[in-house]
């Protein structure tokens, strides 16, 4: 269930796009002792003309240098309710540095937003977490407080 999407300005290579889903991935399943096949990561590419920068739309900014030093990469993570805090920030900051390294960025660039759901709020294939996982979710709790 865990997921993140990432917002970054269009235009970075591709390689690095593909490695940093690949590197997010391997952190959520570490950091978050998720299955990886539950892991959902999207990579939103914005228009250089529908992202404003300094006030100005990025393709406005001729000098490739300042438009990624002005560039802030945002991710969007939804995690269900229950873990502990510790695991948001190691998460938050892992995937900051995976994103500031594979996009030559300065960290403090990066932000990171977590919204947890509720899992009475949040269906698989119709049914509320709580219900289809509840006896998995408390396996994998148990096992975190080890």
């Amino acid at each position: 269930m865990p997921t993140a999407i990432i917002n970054i300005l269009k235009g970075h290579d591709r390689q690095k796009l593909k490695q940093i889903i690949r590197e997010t991935t391997d952190a959520m399943h570490r950091v978050l002792s998720a299955p990886k096949e539950r892991l959902m990561i999207w990579i939103y590419e914005i228009d250089q003309d529908l992202w404003g920068l300094a006030g100005n739309p990025a393709s406005d900014i001729s000098d490739f240098e300042i438009r990624k030093s002005l560039e802030i990469p945002f991710v969007q993570m939804t995690l269900m309710k229950g873990r502990p805090l510790e695991q948001f920030h190691k998460i938050m900051d892992e995937i900051s540095e995976i994103i500031a390294r594979n996009l030559e960025i300065n960290k403090s660039q990066v932000r990171v937003h977590i919204a947890t759901a509720e899992p009475d709020l949040w269906a698989i294939g119709g049914v509320p977490a709580s219900v289809l996982r509840a006896k998995e979710l408390e396996a994998r709790q148990a096992e975190m407080a080890k």
